[in-house]
């Protein structure tokens, strides 16, 4: 091949190097999307196709920005950020240059806004299973004394030859007051002490004292 050959092909390459730099950038980014991907392959993506953009819009080289913003748009739809997806692609369209021919643009957004609507109405329902879960749990009340503590009574033990008699109450109480343990539980059902009465429980209105096996 003669010098004079070689430099007709060459002085394509030569002659624009910015073209060259960024497209090695974008084949970069389209060697990466077609490996399997992590997340580690899509920063790496995406750092190459910002390149791509950083180094066309300093260069003012307005005709190689919207490949670089197409494969910026790929890299972000195949990580799942379909907002971002979206506004590379309308920053493509905005900027038709080389590279745009065969481009289905119309159909690339209109995928983006598809998910991003399906992740919309996903968020309101999980947001409104939380409220819901959140309502159930507010109807869950129990007896406090001391903000967080919970005092339960002890349950006594009785031979099986006893009966028991409603009359006893009294005795029994009195009873228990000698014998009996209760305990105090914090919120979390951990025991942080015991006791050998009750507090005054009258003015706990609607609301019983649950009873647990003495220690």
């Amino acid at each position: 091949m003669s010098t004079s050959s070689q430099s007709d092909i060459l002085a394509p390459a030569v002659a624009d190097p910015a073209a060259q730099t960024v497209n090695t950038l974008l084949l970069r980014t389209y060697a990466l999307l077609q490996t399997p991907l992590s997340i580690l392959k899509l920063h790496q993506a995406l750092n190459a196709a910002d390149q791509a953009i950083a180094i066309a819009a300093h260069l003012h080289r307005f005709d190689l920005e919207p490949r670089a913003y197409l494969y910026r748009g790929h890299v972000l739809s195949a990580w799942g950020r379909w907002r971002e997806a979206h506004a590379a692609y309308v920053r493509a369209a905005s900027v038709r240059g080389v590279g745009f021919a065969g481009t289905d643009i119309r159909g690339l957004t209109r995928d983006c806004i598809t998910m991003i609507e399906f992740e919309d109405a996903r968020s309101r329902d999980v947001k409104r299973a939380l409220e819901i879960d959140g309502k159930v749990k507010d109807g869950l009340k129990m007896v406090r004394f001391r903000d967080e503590e919970m005092v339960l009574e002890a349950f006594y033990d009785y031979d099986d030859d006893d009966t028991y008699d409603e009359n006893d109450d009294d005795e029994t109480q009195s009873e228990a007051s000698h014998c009996g343990l209760y305990l105090i539980l914090n919120g979390s059902g951990e025991v942080v002490g015991s006791r050998e009465s009750l507090p005054d429980l009258r003015s706990v209105r609607g609301r019983s004292v649950s009873r647990s096996p003495t220690l």
